[in-house]
């Protein structure tokens, strides 16, 4: 386990995974029959399945795309795990299952409440998530809502159950934001009922453009670690700011004040604070909740002797090894079935992987300060002990 249950909150794909599981063995039927039996038909979403087939052709299908230099190419979604995925739909469908909520074909009012029940934590915090729901509130209004990525795949759906009004916004661009596209149509249709003032006056304008003093922007970078496993790299280039989080894609960073920035392809912001002498030593990510992530303190990668991290590592859980090899000064992480991994020295005995799945690996030393193992983590998952076998 990352944590003791209910210590902490973090999104996680494979409970999803395993409630279809549930829904199969309970129902004798699998996850895509049962759905398409007793949600998708009673509500008329004829264009709405679980694919859990990656073989399978489906008419009309939109394939998913990244940016590639001055072009496109394929972002390949090759699975087909249903439950925490896999669903194909369209926005006239998704619309039928948002209007579910106001004029119910299927559930009620009870199984609603129970699903915008907000989730609270052992320590007594009451997070914003609830069961497949983000439970908050858009400029005053009380908003239920739930985005979702994968490959070149960005969708957004935000119900604001008061006003009866749903948006969905659907990408197959993964460099679109949907939830930020789907929030501005808000601020057209709900102009009227919005408590909080739509900002929209020149020093806002001039900010949008980012023209903030380079001196200013070029204080924030550095790397910032939210967790273990988990760091997110601010970078400038040419007045701009950038930001990388532990084995994904770089997003460009948009300011909306001075030391504010909304997140372009990712549904985020983030705030950089000062302490008492004035230096940037706290970033603080806005997504579904407010995290802290300390600034790391500067490190000399070229003082790591890479030799001591050379060695096979065996992880009984995953069933699978790797290899740490130095090839060009540089350090990788090798696999029989996957391309090299770079890895990049954060701190001692720290290093960072360029694969969204291998973000953070810190190595163990015995009592004679030989390394025995290492521990890999990657945002969501923490701590995956691999034993040096050779």
């Amino acid at each position: 386990m990352n944590f003791n249950p209910g210590d902490e909150f973090v999104y996680c794909n494979t409970g999803y995974t395993l409630l279809a599981e549930v829904v199969a063995r309970v129902s004798g039927k699998s996850f895509p029959e049962f759905t398409d039996e007793y949600i998708f038909k009673p509500l008329k979403m004829t264009n709405t399945l679980f694919y859990d087939d990656h073989e399978k052709i489906v008419r009309n299908r939109a394939y998913s795309y990244q940016s590639a230099g001055n072009g496109y190419k394929k972002s390949v979604l090759s699975y087909a795990n249903a439950g925490a995925t896999s669903l194909f739909t369209t926005v006239e469908d998704l619309s039928l299952w948002a209007m579910n909520f106001e004029n119910p074909v299927i559930g009620d009012q009870e199984i609603f409440n129970k699903m915008n029940q907000k989730a609270i934590l052992n320590k007594g915090d009451t997070i914003e998530y609830a069961l497949g729901q983000g439970i908050n509130k858009y400029k005053g209004l009380n908003m239920i809502s739930h985005g979702g990525a994968d490959a070149g795949y960005r969708t957004f759906l935000g119900r604001f159950p008061d006003q009866k009004f749903s948006v969905i916004v659907f990408s197959n661009d993964a460099s679109c934001s949907p939830g930020t596209l789907a929030l501005k149509v808000a601020d057209v249709y709900l102009k009227d009922e919005i408590k909080t003032e739509v900002k929209n006056d020149k020093k806002e304008t001039k900010e949008n453009k980012n023209l903030i003093d380079i001196d200013t922007l070029k204080s924030y970078v550095g790397e910032y670690e939210l967790q273990p496993g988990f760091i997110i790299a601010i970078s400038e280039e040419n007045g701009k700011l950038y930001g990388q989080a532990t084995g994904q894609q770089k997003f460009e960073l948009k300011s909306i004040s001075s030391n504010e920035f909304s997140t372009i392809g990712v549904d985020a912001k983030l705030t950089f604070h000062r302490d008492s002498e004035n230096k940037v030593n706290l970033l603080k990510l806005h997504q579904g909740g407010i995290f802290d992530a300390p600034r790391m303190k500067p490190f000399d990668k070229s003082s790591v002797n890479l030799n001591e991290f050379v060695g096979t590592f065996h992880s009984d859980e995953l069933s699978t090894e790797y290899t740490f090899v130095i090839k060009n000064d540089t350090l990788f992480a090798t696999h029989s079935r996957l391309s090299d991994i770079k890895m990049t020295p954060s701190k001692t005995d720290f290093f960072n992987g360029n694969q969204w799945f291998f973000g953070q690996t810190e190595f163990i030393r015995d009592k004679n300060n030989a390394v025995i193992g290492c521990k890999v983590s990657s945002g969501r998952v923490r701590n995956i002990w691999f034993k040096k076998v050779v």
